[in-house]
């Protein structure tokens, strides 16, 4: 079975742009727009997740996301891909930590398609 893939992005525009790219090329895909509503649907799949995730949110940041995700067992089990993505270049030296400390591929914004493709299709290999 796949893996579905949750995108995380309070920008309804890219989101809806991202969710629409990844339909197209037969992902399994949803959206959210907050850490909350990227919980919900953590917390409800069934099956293997992968989460792209914008690292600026309205009411937090995707690291906060992934900080809860990894807390917890249960969930942590069912993401089986954790992917950033930014507008921003100029990341503080604290979130530049945080993400190689968990090891995390960073997309900057406009995602290149491409790039994201094939670290989706390293997951299709594993």
């Amino acid at each position: 079975m796949s893996a579905m893939i949750l995108v995380v992005e309070d920008e309804d525009d890219v989101r809806e742009e991202l969710v629409e790219m990844l339909e197209l090329r037969r992902f399994d895909v949803c959206g959210a727009d907050s850490v909350a509503s990227g919980m919900e649907q953590v917390r409800a799949a069934s099956g293997p997740l992968i989460l792209l995730t914008d690292l600026r949110l309205r009411e937090g940041s995707g690291l906060d996301l992934i900080r809860q995700i990894t807390a917890d067992p249960a969930l942590r089990s069912k993401v089986v891909r954790l992917i950033l993505m930014t507008g921003h270049i100029d990341l503080t030296d604290q979130v530049n930590l945080d993400i190689q400390k968990q090891d995390l591929p960073i997309l900057f914004k406009p995602i290149d398609s491409e790039l994201l493709l094939s670290l989706l299709a390293q997951d299709a290999v594993t």
